[in-house]
């Protein structure tokens, strides 16, 4: 059985927040919807926080259905649902169409699986030690355009226009061999995941973080602290003390000059889970 502590910031006031994350007793899953430039199409009239919702909803009722089933097997069949949900109004083809990365966790008693789809990121520490897993092959694409968008500041008039040819692009990439996986349309992406199973020896407790990227910058970007030293956090502030700490370094750096980014501001969840003998 999971314990949870879970906090989910929206990036600005102005925008819903695209991020979602649902809880069982034994399983765990958080989405960050992919925010598109307006500039783009969608061929779509919900958009990512919409499909971000509608994933965790369906993975928990696949897993529901069939709770034997790999992480894979559920999150394909939720981005099948998913899909499958506004065919009738909408274009799940389109190269734009609304999608979101994902990290997984299920306890299964004597072990721990996990999945890692897109730039979603887990803390996971057990007593083998810890590793932090992430789905880097997004950054292995169109690292010109990217590097672009990061030698400018939000004072760069082309700024906009320097993201939404990023987005372009990468699209060009995604959910093919040789570029990188994101639940989409493409039920297959599950299968292209980051995914293993840890042993959890007996009267052993263990501990682990789900983090979307908004959340996962106060280490990768900010440098607030390590990876241990964000799980420490958790256990002795909460996620909500973290997601604080990210905010008041964004609002010092409203400019993005300091910590170069894609976003000023992204939205930021935290599932903060622990288990075992405590």
């Amino acid at each position: 059985m999971i314990d949870l502590q879970a906090a989910s910031w929206a990036g600005s006031p102005d925008r819903p927040n695209e991020d979602a994350y649902a809880a069982l007793a034994d399983l765990v899953i958080v989405a960050d919807g992919a925010t598109a430039p307006a500039t783009l199409g969608t061929g779509c009239i919900h958009g990512p926080r919409w499909y971000a919702r509608q994933l965790v909803s369906r993975a928990t009722s696949a897993y529901t259905a069939k709770p034997e089933s790999g992480l894979a097997e559920i999150l394909s069949e939720a981005i099948r649902a998913t899909a499958a949900a506004h065919t009738h109004t909408c274009d799940p083809e389109h190269p734009g169409t609304p999608s979101a990365t994902v990290v997984m966790l299920r306890d299964r008693e004597s072990t721990l699986d996990w999945l890692v789809l897109g730039d979603a990121t887990l803390v996971l520490e057990t007593v083998a030690g810890l590793q932090m897993v992430c789905d880097e092959r997004l950054y292995n694409s169109n690292t010109e355009a990217r590097d672009a968008v990061l030698r400018s500041n939000a004072l760069d008039e082309r700024r906009a226009e320097k993201v939404a040819t990023l987005v372009d692009l990468q699209r060009r990439f995604r959910n093919v061999e040789g570029g990188f996986w994101i639940a989409a349309s493409n039920p297959d992406a599950a299968f292209h995941a980051l995914s293993g199973s840890e042993e959890v020896p007996a009267k052993t407790s263990w501990r682990a973080a789900l983090l979307t990227d908004g959340a996962a910058a106060a280490v990768d970007t900010y440098r607030l602290i390590d990876w241990e030293g964000l799980l420490d956090l958790l256990v002795t502030a909460g996620p909500t003390a973290l997601l604080g700490s990210i905010r008041k370094i964004e609002a010092d750096d409203s400019g993005t000059v300091s910590y170069p980014r894609i976003k000023q501001s992204d939205d930021a969840t935290i599932a903060y889970v622990s288990g075992g003998c405590v």
